[in-house]
């Protein structure tokens, strides 16, 4: 069997984070942090290829913490899915300015959510074979 992919949920939100748990746990090797200052310090030993992360959160929020982690050389091209209840084009826009590849506003679908972590999962699997 194939070593399962890692996705790395960040969300202030327990009850979210208990959602995404649900939906992922048995396909993905699955992180979760509660804040952008603790997923940084997971970052240093789990290198996921999808991190789900939340905008609205104490300390760093969401944009600065995509900042933060595209400063990371083994992080530049990791999938960064945002994850908020903002769904304005503006806010949108402004994950796709710091570094998100993809942005779902809640409350969002298992199947919407799985979309589009497997969209980036699969596309990384075909780029490593080059």
């Amino acid at each position: 069997m194939s070593e399962k992919r890692k996705v790395l949920a960040v969300d202030d939100n327990v009850s979210n984070n208990e959602i995404v748990e649900e939906i992922l746990s048995d396909d993905y090797e699955l992180k979760i942090a509660t804040s952008g200052e603790q997923a940084m310090e997971i970052l240093k030993d789990f290198k996921p290829e999808v991190i789900l992360l939340d905008i609205m959160m104490p300390g760093l929020d969401g944009y600065e913490t995509c900042l933060k982690i595209r400063e990371i050389p083994e992080m530049k091209n990791v999938a960064i899915i945002m994850v908020s209840a903002k769904g304005m084009a503006s806010d949108m826009y402004k994950g796709h300015e710091v570094g998100a590849y993809d942005y779902i506003t809640k409350p969002f679908s298992q199947e919407q959510l799985l979309e589009s972590i497997e969209f980036f999962v699969e596309q990384k699997a075909g780029s490593d074979k080059y």
